[in-house]
């Protein structure tokens, strides 16, 4: 999928819109309906006056599927008062989802829905809804395994012929990455600007930073930059030890994918006093409890020469999936290990720890 590329459809795009539209509609409704009827349908649906008035709708958008500059997709949404139903203001419409025959199963539809969930969840909409005919086993399919319940039908028209839609919706659901975590020995509580002193004077001593891809973060001038990167993800964390109410380190939830239904754990580190004592195991697992409500696998990201934190991730039950250049917050880019675990594995050694 690395070549296809995603971009919303202008009115400058109009030719490109009616061709695609026209081509993929009939070869999906081809079989199934007459001549007579799949020509009406074209005719009214993809006339130039219509396409027109939709390009301009505020609440309608298009995109299109492209394979270097070829359009071989495209998808229609609707949100407000362009939806084909009245369903309110917290719901997305996907009135169309099209890709060419020759490009099935190289998942360009999977990327187009992946784009109106991104449109849902920048909005952040309640759900995701939409007819698919009744005989499109194919996209029904699609869509259950995407998450989507049927909950109605509606009629469609083509041509002469009216048709059965069945109506389904995918629920949104939002992890907060700002929460206040707690574990038998500390406090996990959002990280704030107020909280540079206290986390530099952890992060000064040189040794926690051995086996990281930046070695130099123990420098005053290299952590503010680390502390600036993690005050902007808006999902870092203060460590606070319970018993001395000192700061002991830092932690981070990162890049929540509600499509891939992941998240990210890391840029964590201990104060030394602190190692050997539990208190990471005992931090992930306060940490994968909370985010396993929400999402079914989890990701880590730990450098090439963190054997600590490798062993440590996989005493957790993570699996390593592959080797991978990341940069991070104003800084050069570092080849890092990436880990996963899933809410299963979780489910089923959580008790062990």
């Amino acid at each position: 999928m690395e070549h296809i590329t995603i971009r919303r459809a202008t009115t400058q795009d109009l030719e490109s819109l009616q061709r695609i539209g026209r081509q993929t509609f009939s070869e999906t409704f081809s079989t199934g309906n007459t001549d007579e009827n799949l020509a009406a349908y074209l005719a009214q649906s993809f006339s130039t006056e219509k396409l027109t008035e939709e390009l301009h709708k505020v609440d309608s958008e298009f995109y299109f599927a492209l394979e270097q500059e070829r359009v071989i997709g495209y998808l229609k949404l609707n949100t407000q008062g362009a939806q084909t139903e009245k369903l309110g203001e917290e719901s997305l419409e996907i009135e169309r989802i099209y890709v060419l025959k020759a490009f099935h199963g190289q998942k360009v539809g999977q990327l187009l829905f992946e784009k109106a969930h991104q449109v849902a969840t920048d909005k952040k909409l309640t759900y995701i809804w939409l007819g698919v005919w009744e005989g499109n086993a194919r996209a029904i399919q699609f869509y259950t395994k995407n998450g989507f319940v049927e909950f109605g039908q509606h009629a469609f028209q083509v041509g002469s012929d009216e048709q059965l839609d069945i109506l389904m919706k995918k629920q949104l659901v939002y992890m907060d990455i700002q929460v206040v975590l707690e574990t038998e020995t500390a406090w996990l509580s959002p990280l704030a600007i107020d909280d540079f002193d206290a986390l530099y004077a952890v992060a000064s001593d040189a040794k926690i930073w051995e086996q990281h891809p930046n070695k130099d973060r123990w420098k005053r001038a290299v952590f503010a930059n680390f502390f600036e990167g993690a005050i902007q993800s808006r999902g870092a964390y203060k460590i606070t030890h319970k018993t001395t109410g000192n700061t002991v380190g830092s932690t981070r939830f990162y890049d929540y994918n509600a499509v891939d239904n992941s998240i990210l754990i890391g840029y964590t580190f201990y104060a030394v006093s602190q190692w050997g004592k539990g208190l990471n195991t005992t931090v992930k697992k306060a940490m994968l409890d909370y985010a396993f409500q929400f999402v079914s696998k989890v990701y880590f990201h730990i450098g090439s020469t963190n054997i600590r934190s490798q062993i440590a991730i996989s005493r957790l039950g993570a699996e390593k999936l592959r080797e991978e250049e990341i940069t991070y917050f104003g800084e050069a880019p570092k080849m890092n290990f990436i880990y996963q675990i899933s809410k299963e594995t979780w489910q089923d050694q959580r008790e062990t720890f």
